[in-house]
C-alpha cells in the first residue's frame, strides 16, 4: 500500500497520528533525534588520537616506575613501571585496531544501510519511524526499531545498544 502524497512528492500521512508532521528520516534536524537514528554508528577511527593517548599514559607509568624505585629504594619498581607502560602499548594498538576494524564494517555496509533506510519517515508528533509503503512493517515504530533494522542491514547491528537490540516488535500502530 503506498501512500499517495509520498508518491506525488507532497505530505505523507502518519499511520499513527494521522498527521503529515513528519520528515524522511535523513532531513531529521534535532540532533537528540539525529542521534537515534544514526544509520550507522560514528566510528571516526581516529588512531592518531589514540596513540598519543596511550603513549602518554604509558610515558606517565614508566616515569613513575622510575621516579618510585628511586624514591623509596625499590629498585623493583622500574620494571614493574616498564612493563605496565609495555602494557598499555599494548591495550592502546588493540584498540585503535578493533576501532579501525568496525570503521572499515561501518563503511562496507553503508549502501546496504542506505538502502534500508530508504523510504522511512520519521514522525515528531509520535516519536517514531514509519514507512509509507508499509514494508519492512506496518505502522509507526520506535526509533530503537529502526536502528536496529537498519544497523543489521547494514552489517553491525553488534554493535547497538542493549534497547535497540531488544527492539524487533511489531509497530505501534497499523
Amino acid at each position: 500500500m503506498t501512500n499517495d502524497g509520498e508518491a506525488n512528492g507532497g505530505p505523507v500521512s502518519c499511520p499513527g497520528c494521522g498527521t503529515g508532521d513528519n520528515v524522511p528520516v535523513a532531513e531529521v534536524r534535532r540532533a537528540k533525534d539525529r542521534i537515534r537514528l544514526a544509520p550507522a554508528p560514528n566510528k571516526t577511527g581516529d588512531g592518531c588520537a589514540n596513540f598519543i593517548e596511550g603513549a602518554v599514559i604509558a610515558g606517565l607509568v614508566a616515569c613513575a616506575g622510575a621516579y618510585y624505585a628511586d624514591d623509596r629504594d625499590w629498585p623493583w619498581l622500574l620494571p614493574v613501571g616498564i612493563v605496565g607502560a609495555l602494557l598499555v602499548m599494548a591495550g592502546t594498538i588493540a584498540v585503535i585496531r578493533s576501532e579501525g576494524k568496525d570503521k572499515r564494517r561501518v563503511e562496507a555496509g553503508a549502501d546496504r544501510a542506505a538502502g534500508a533506510a530508504a523510504g522511512a519517515r520519521y514522525c515528531a508528533p509520535c516519536d517514531g519511524v514509519f514507512y509509507a509503503s508499509g514494508d519492512p512493517w506496518q505502522g509507526v515504530a520506535p526509533p530503537e526499531r529502526f536502528r536496529h533494522h537498519v544497523w543489521t542491514a547494514g552489517g553491525y547491528g553488534d554493535q547497538l545498544d542493549e534497547k535497540a537490540k531488544a527492539a524487533t516488535g511489531e509497530g505501534k500502530a497499523s
